[in-house]
């Protein structure tokens, strides 16, 4: 028996090829219908290969799974597909996997353009890399949409008409697909039984946020790839497991955020085995990872083992920045946040859910880490400041938690406004500074500090080094909603690019 297995590369790179969100939607839904469908309708159909039943006990579908009729791994082990989640395909073939493996390559040429993979048999990787050269003509007009390809169909969105490459006119198709219910990737099928099925769809990112800010969240499974056994079906359970959970949180969360009309306020661009990737107006990105990391923990409460928690990147800005950089700076603020999942885990302590965000209201967003280093460490080391918790738990009590800050913002929703900004922009400029522009607030808004949770503007680290401080990051949520929106909106971010407060 041979093995053929297909793992999908830089995906979300290749989701953001074309900057418009019907072509995001539509690429999304082109690779779920390939992975779930066309491949193993591929395999199955048996001319010169035979596919071989695999051994051992796989999991049969779930019934508190949202999608249970479409995720059955049992059924599939019995006709030879041992995966089809997560952007990984295999499959067991008791002949000819080599000539699959060849006619995989010519499908998802065709069908995935642009779209890298490494396709392998029995581990021994096959030349193919998915990626072919371009052959078009410079003096013939380029796609409208990605400007890479030639200008081969005219399609119709709205009141425009632009002419675009093969590629962006099939993204186009599969994303009518998903507007009418008839797409087959988990996120348009989860999409589908949610209540923002029946909102209007919003056909671009202009669309989706009016005159507030967008939100792009990249969330992903801590801790996963280490916590699977090296037993094939006990492997297939683990990862069947965690997918359906984080179907069942993505869906409650969807459900809590939904308005009963008008445009549906998010969208779910990818949904894999433990990684999901959204875009929705800024003033919904916190709130919802809040409800979707506390369904998710509700769901494991009476769990043994392993618990699926989630490391969540979120990056917030204008709509016209181009999504591709956008998705960069998601990944890394992700990758902060499970830097610490990793830290909380070595030292023994319960695995949590984590989060990192940024903030910015300028024309393009700098790297986040870098920046950081310049404007959140302030002072000498035996003065050294501290303007931010980031990355935080999403869930608990207190300042220090994502959930915490949400339920302390609320009490400043009534705060003189132009006193919290002050008092945040005071915080680089040094602790006298700050610590005098604190005692100098209204009682009006000491008193809304202090239902919040804040009595001063400073406090020492636990192990007595640092000054630390919440109300960078407290205020900032409190003015979240109200980016864009408002004539004088003043972005409170994490210093990561000269637009928050004291750098704009």
């Amino acid at each position: 028996m041979s093995r053929v297995h297909i793992e999908f590369q830089r995906v979300q790179t290749w989701l953001f090829a074309a900057p418009r969100l019907r072509a995001m939607v539509g690429a999304n839904t082109l690779l779920g219908e390939v992975l779930r469908i066309r491949l193993p309708a591929l395999a199955r159909e048996q001319t010169s290969w035979r596919l071989a039943p695999a051994s051992g006990t796989y999991p049969v579908a779930a019934t508190d799974d949202p999608l249970s009729i479409h995720d059955d791994p049992a059924a599939d082990a019995r006709g030879g597909i041992l995966s089809r989640d997560g952007g990984h395909f295999e499959a067991a073939f008791a002949s000819g996997a080599s000539a699959f493996a060849e006619a995989a390559v010519t499908l998802l040429r065709r069908d995935l353009p642009g779209l890298r993979f490494r396709i392998s048999v029995d581990g021994v990787a096959q030349d193919a890399t998915g990626v072919d050269l371009s052959t078009d003509l410079p003096v013939l007009a380029p796609c409208e949409w990605t400007g890479r390809g030639l200008a081969s169909e005219t399609i119709t969105q709205g009141d425009e008409r632009p002419a675009v490459s093969l590629d962006a006119a099939r993204r186009h198709k599969a994303a009518r697909r998903a507007e009418d219910g008839s797409a087959r990737d988990l996120a348009s099928l989860l999409t589908a039984i949610t209540s923002i099925s029946r909102l209007t769809r919003p056909q671009e990112l202009k669309e989706l946020v009016g005159h507030g800010y967008l939100a792009l969240i990249h969330a992903d499974g801590n801790g996963v790839g280490g916590g699977a056994s090296s037993d094939e079906a006990e492997r297939a359970a683990f990862f069947h497991r965690n997918r359906v959970l984080l179907r069942r949180a993505v869906h409650k969360a969807i459900e809590a955020h939904s308005p009963n009309e008008g445009r549906s306020p998010l969208i779910p661009l990818m949904l894999g085995g433990d990684d999901l990737l959204v875009v929705c107006r800024a003033e919904l990105a916190l709130p919802f990872i809040v409800t979707l990391c506390d369904a998710l923990a509700d769901l494991q409460m009476d769990a043994d083992g392993f618990k699926l928690t989630l490391g969540v990147g979120v990056v917030l800005a204008k709509h016209t920045i181009p999504i591709h950089r956008l998705h960069e700076v998601a990944e890394q603020l992700a990758g902060s946040a499970k830097r610490r999942f990793r830290g909380l885990q070595e030292n023994g302590a319960e695995p949590p859910s984590v989060i990192d965000w940024a903030v910015y209201n300028t024309a393009w967003v700098d790297d986040p880490e870098e920046v950081r280093r310049r404007d959140w460490l302030r002072g000498s080391s035996a003065d050294r400041r501290v303007l931010s918790q980031r990355p935080i738990d999403v869930l608990g009590d207190g300042l220090g938690t994502l959930a915490g800050l949400l339920r302390a913002s609320e009490e400043l929703g009534d705060a003189p406004r132009s006193q919290l900004r002050y008092l945040a922009e005071q915080l680089p400029r040094g602790r006298a500074l700050s610590e005098l522009a604190f005692a100098e607030m209204s009682n009006e808004a000491k008193g809304a500090l202090k239902r919040a949770g804040v009595n001063a503007a400073w406090r020492h680290a636990p192990d007595g080094g640092a000054w630390l401080t919440p109300l960078l990051d407290l205020v900032e949520v409190v003015e979240i909603a109200r980016l864009g929106r408002a004539s004088g909106a003043h972005d409170t971010g994490d210093h990561s690019s000269h637009e928050e407060v004291g750098h704009g």
